[in-house]
């Protein structure tokens, strides 16, 4: 019988596949395009050859991004904030608060610039691929086990406080 098990009579079911690591993941999103190839260095900080305070491989991949240029400028001061997460003296307490409160001006800019200009029924849309950006920097910013572990340890020393939302003048260009 062609597809069954002879001592059952039953077709088996499928293999399923192993899921895939995140660093093939990672691949195969470089391979398409989807995303640029991403620094993997064991250097927490990477390369910034421009001195813009953005990693150049995800300066490239806002660079690329399909979206009006007021949203590509609140990814790159979300992409600041992530870099200075990764650098940060975790015994400044001080300055992690004002980087958290600076994390979340750069999500209230994004949220704002992601809706922007559009009608009430697509705001929310819009605001979901905003946060989507966001989310994506956040990864690619910690890609390594190194820049992982750091922001880690970043969010760690953050227990305990608390951050003030800016209602306005959010974004870093206003």
């Amino acid at each position: 019988m062609s597809g069954c098990d002879a001592r059952q009579g039953f077709a088996q079911p499928p293999t399923p596949s192993e899921p895939r690591s995140m660093k093939e993941q990672l691949a195969e999103l470089e391979r398409t395009g989807a995303l640029p190839p991403l620094d993997r260095s064991s250097d927490i900080a990477g390369p910034d050859v421009d001195h813009n305070g953005i990693r150049d491989d995800i300066d490239a991949y806002i660079a690329a991004l399909p979206v009006s240029e007021p949203v590509r400028q609140a990814a790159r001061q979300r992409a600041r904030v992530q870099q200075k997460s990764l650098l940060i003296d975790l015994n400044d307490r001080p300055a992690l608060k004002a980087l958290a409160d600076a994390s979340m001006a750069s999500t209230a800019c994004m949220s704002e610039r992601s809706r922007a200009g559009f009608p009430p029924e697509q705001q929310e849309a819009a605001r979901r691929n905003g946060s989507a950006i966001t989310f994506k920097i956040e990864a690619i910013t910690a890609n390594t086990p190194e820049r992982a572990e750091r922001y880690m340890a970043y969010m760690r020393a953050l227990h305990g406080t608390t951050t003030t939302l800016r209602r306005e003048n959010a974004c870093e260009d206003q």
